[in-house]
């Protein structure tokens, strides 16, 4: 044997190598192979679109995370002055006004100590981290089934779904943090659904902490009976806002408060921002100020302000009241906190002020939950759930049709009701006496 073949067998005998030789023979005779080969196939492509293909782009919403990291602890400014976050960040870059609450400041620390080119960077790569992780995460922990072949089926659906998602294209092309948000949200629906409330807890409460709208979700919770929950949320959120405090100067929060959130209401323009009947915002603000408010993207019924902000709050209060109900129908359950996240998100987005087209990535759980059920419902109203769920998985997803994505989300929380109070859908949780409080 020539010494070249002696010496990669000895290296091949090794007892290291032996053990990658065994895992490569045991995968190549496993039956998720195929499934391998299809996530390669899926993803490679993904990775190298949205990855490498956008480590150049400026992106649209990174600059105003940016710059607000930088004039607060940098020069001791107000993140809400956005002519100076215009300034620090030049006249080439479009900044928009930061709006989110002084608290999600100490997410954006990070970004102080970079300049502009490595924070793009950096949040392109760790939002391809948390891809990467919720395309194992979810349909092998979230989406629990007992059987092999559901879990393979699973597995390839979530693939396919999620790298096709458009909203998740957007989010990266932004330098969004929408990513960070939905893996809080869903640390605390797995550690939950476990018992371990205290740390579930901190993950909701970070939630909460980076863009306000998750306080729907406590909300929900208390409805649910989720006491334990709520509490120690609260608790954190309590903890969070005495550092917060600590950290920033008054006049930030006081800043925040007075002419910040005023302005987030349903149909007013805070200053900088879009107007609310933009093509891009899919609440429920935004379908009321399309119909009845003047904007370029608007084809009003009857131009009036006063009753575009009537019909937003009666639709959102009748929303409200129909969640809850579902909710409480669903304590009986032996997994109701499933069907009351199911639920919480699609309200979430309802109820913002503004629910850009991006923040659509918070309705993947409940829209990937759906399309996993079980349904010992009759065939004919079998067959009406999971064309109405896959309808709108679809309308959401794509890439156009954003005048109508409004009732594509208004269909999957019809559907969220619906499957919250019903005995006869079964969730993709394998069975799972999730822990009460």
């Amino acid at each position: 044997m020539p010494a070249g073949n002696s010496l990669i067998q000895k290296i091949l005998d090794r007892p290291r190598c032996r053990t990658v030789r065994k895992a490569v023979a045991l995968a190549i005779r496993s039956r998720w192979l195929p499934v391998l080969i299809i996530f390669a196939f899926l993803y490679i492509p993904f990775l190298l679109k949205y990855g490498w293909g956008f480590r150049s782009i400026s992106n649209a919403d990174l600059p105003s995370f940016y710059s607000a990291s930088v004039a607060v602890f940098e020069h001791g400014e107000s993140p809400y002055d956005r002519e100076r976050l215009q300034a620090l960040m030049g006249q080439d870059v479009y900044v928009h006004p930061y709006l989110y609450s002084p608290s999600s400041l100490l997410f954006f620390y990070p970004l102080s100590l970079l300049d502009y080119a490595t924070a793009r960077h950096i949040v392109l790569l760790g939002n391809h981290l948390i891809i990467l992780s919720l395309l194992f995460v979810v349909p092998l922990l979230f989406l629990r089934t007992s059987s092999e072949v559901r879990r393979r089926l699973t597995f390839i659906l979530t693939c396919t779904y999620l790298l096709t998602f458009y909203p998740i294209e957007i989010t990266l092309n932004h330098g969004q943090v929408n990513l960070l948000l939905l893996a809080f949200i869903l640390a605390f629906w797995l550690l939950a659904r476990e018992g371990h409330t205290i740390s579930a807890s901190l993950f909701l409460a970070l939630a909460v902490f980076l863009k306000t709208y998750p306080i729907v979700i406590p909300a929900m919770l208390l409805v649910a009976g989720r006491r334990r929950e709520c509490a120690y949320t609260g608790a954190w959120l309590g903890l969070g806002m005495i550092i917060s405090l600590i950290v920033f100067r008054s006049a930030i929060w006081h800043d925040w408060i007075v002419n910040v959130l005023p302005t987030g209401g349903y149909t007013r323009i805070p200053t900088g921002l879009f107007s609310p009947a933009a093509i891009w915002n899919q609440s429920l603000n935004g379908f009321f100020a399309r119909a009845f408010t003047e904007s370029q993207w608007s084809i009003p019924v009857l131009v009036d302000t006063g009753l575009a902000r009537t019909a937003t709050y009666a639709a959102a209060s009748l929303v409200i009241a129909v969640s809850v109900v579902a909710v409480r129908g669903s304590m009986g359950f032996p997994d109701s906190l499933d069907r009351t996240m199911l639920v919480a998100l699609p309200t979430m987005y309802l109820l913002a002020p503004f629910s850009w087209e991006h923040h659509l990535v918070y309705l993947l759980p409940s829209i990937l939950m759906l399309l996993t059920a079980h349904s010992r419902l009759p065939s004919a109203a079998t067959l009406v759930f999971f064309a109405a769920s896959i309808g709108a998985a679809v309308l959401i997803g794509l890439n156009t049709g954003l005048r109508f994505k409004f009732w594509g989300v208004f269909v999957l929380w019809v559907l969220c009701i619906f499957t919250a109070c019903s005995k006869r859908i079964q969730l993709p949780n394998n069975g799972m006496q999730q822990a009460s409080c």
